[in-house]
């Protein structure tokens, strides 16, 4: 299946999760969101870790929103109760749906999806290239310059060097090692682009792509099945 493909399911059944207005649609995309466990099972392990945040903070505050609406709201209790429910519901399966969409999915693939499509077009648009290029690059580096900031953080610490327990602390030390920071950085930067000016970039007029992902005609079937499934869903139950 294509990744935008993909993604392009996760989004309507999310959507379809948030716009569920009686409880009837509501149960029947719960019960997808199970089958959905059934079939992801090999990734509960991480689903879990993921979810534990969600599982205090959802609870928490439909139990505020109950207590304000008791408050504030001339329905009554029951009726109060059975809102919050169905919003809190709706809220941890759209999370649980998504979580499960980020443990199976790398972004990676979204934008050779992306390119792929653009492409096929023909097109020759030279920042439509630019663009593309720019969050590919952002999605390579982004973990590896990550991965650098926690190691200075840890070096610092075994450095036996003033800790920062404050979040003002933190974020003052924070804005002023920033700009050493990307200054360390900036000889990776100029190495990179060489490269990609050795390899061509800015005078050829378009990248090619490896590996080319095509968008078939299944993919649209898939997606205006679905597309269709979801609204019937929503008309007429």
């Amino acid at each position: 299946m294509n990744p935008i493909t993909r993604l392009f399911i996760y989004i309507i059944f999310s959507l379809s999760i948030l716009l569920s207005e009686s409880g009837n649609i509501l149960l029947i995309n719960v019960i997808v969101v199970f089958f959905v466990f059934i079939l992801k099972r090999s990734l509960l392990g991480q689903f879990w870790k993921s979810i534990k945040p969600y599982m205090i903070y959802l609870p928490l505050s439909g139990v505020l929103f109950f207590i304000i609406s008791i408050q504030i709201s001339t329905k009554s209790i029951p009726i109060i109760f059975i809102d919050v429910l169905m919003a809190t519901t709706r809220l941890l399966a759209m999370i649980s749906i998504m979580i499960f969409y980020i443990l199976e999915t790398k972004s990676q693939n979204i934008l050779i999806a992306v390119r792929s499509i653009w492409f096929s077009s023909g097109l020759n648009i030279h920042w439509v290239d630019k663009s593309i290029l720019f969050f590919e690059m952002t999605m390579r580096f982004f973990p590896s310059i990550q991965e650098n900031w926690i190691q200075i953080q840890r070096s610092q610490k075994a450095l036996s060097i003033e800790k920062h327990n404050s979040i003002k602390d933190k974020v003052f030390y924070a804005a002023k090692f920033i700009p050493d920071f990307v200054v360390l950085n900036l000889k990776r930067t100029d190495f990179i682009i060489e490269n990609m000016l050795m390899r061509g970039f800015g005078t050829e007029a378009r990248r090619s792509i490896y590996p080319y992902l095509k968008f078939k005609i299944v993919d649209i079937v898939i997606c205006l099945l679905v597309l269709t499934s979801i609204i019937m869903v929503h008309n007429f139950v």
